[in-house]
C-alpha cells in the first residue's frame, strides 16, 4: 500500500483548497466574459473580480500555511508548492487584464474580445475537471485528458492572438490599437498561465502513474 492511500482526513484539505481556487478561477473567467460582451456597459463587474482575486490569495496562504504544518500529504509537498502559485497566477492575470479592459475605456466590444475571453473560460473548465480528477489520484489520464485540452485552447488563443494583432493594424484609431494591443496581450497571458496550470497537472499526474 503507498503512502497516498493512508491520508488522513484532514490532509485531503489541500484537494479542497485546490478545488476551491479553481472554482474562483471560473468564477472570474466568467465575470470577464460576461463584461466582453457588454461593453461599454459591464465595467462595474470589475470590482469583483478584484475581490475574486484578494480571496485567491487567501487561499493561497493557507494552502502553504497547511503545508508547513502537516507530516503526510496527499502530493509531495513540492508539486504543493508548485500547483498553488500557478493557479493563483491565473487568478492575477485574470484581475489585471479585467481592470485593463474596464479601465481603457473601450468604446465597444469586439469579436476578438469576446472570442479570447470565451477560450479563457473554456479553459477555466478544463481546470476545475483536472483538478476535480487529481483529487481522486485514481485516474491520472482523465487528469491528462483535461490538460490536453487546455493545451489545445492555448494553441487556438496563440493563433487568435496573431490574427488579432495583423487585423488591428488595418485600423486608424492609433490610441485605440495601442490600447487593444496591450489587452490582446493580456488576455493571451491570461492563457499562458492556464498553460503552466496545465503543465503542473500533468508532471504530477505523471508521477502518481
Amino acid at each position: 500500500m503507498r503512502i497516498r492511500d493512508l491520508i488522513l482526513p484532514e490532509d485531503k484539505v489541500f484537494f479542497t483548497l485546490f478545488l476551491e481556487m479553481a472554482e474562483k478561477i471560473g468564477e472570474s473567467a466568467t465575470t470577464l466574459n460576461e463584461i466582453t460582451h457588454e461593453l461599454p456597459g459591464g465595467t462595474e463587474k470589475a470590482h469583483k473580480v478584484r475581490q475574486i482575486e484578494h480571496h485567491g490569495d487567501e487561499i493561497t496562504r493557507k494552502i502553504f500555511e497547511q503545508l508547513d504544518e502537516s507530516l503526510i500529504t496527499p502530493l509531495e509537498p513540492e508539486e504543493i508548492a508548485r500547483l498553488a502559485p500557478v493557479l493563483d497566477d491565473v487568478l492575477d492575470r485574470l484581475d489585471w487584464v479585467t481592470h485593463q479592459l474596464c479601465n481603457y475605456g473601450i468604446p465597444e466590444t469586439n469579436d476578438v474580445l469576446k472570442e479570447y475571453s470565451y477560450l479563457i473560460m473554456l479553459a477555466s473548465i478544463e481546470i476545475s475537471h483536472a483538478v476535480k480528477s487529481l483529487s481522486t489520484l485514481k485516474d491520472p489520464d482523465e487528469v491528462r485528458t483535461h490538460v490536453a485540452e487546455i493545451s489545445r485552447l492555448y494553441n487556438l488563443s496563440t493563433e487568435l492572438l496573431s490574427r488579432a494583432i495583423l487585423d488591428l493594424f488595418k485600423t486608424k484609431d492609433l490610441l485605440l490599437i495601442i490600447k487593444l494591443k496591450d489587452i490582446y496581450e493580456g488576455l493571451a497571458r491570461v492563457m499562458e498561465k492556464c498553460n503552466d496550470v496545465g503543465h503542473a497537472l500533468s508532471d504530477i499526474a505523471k508521477a502518481h502513474s
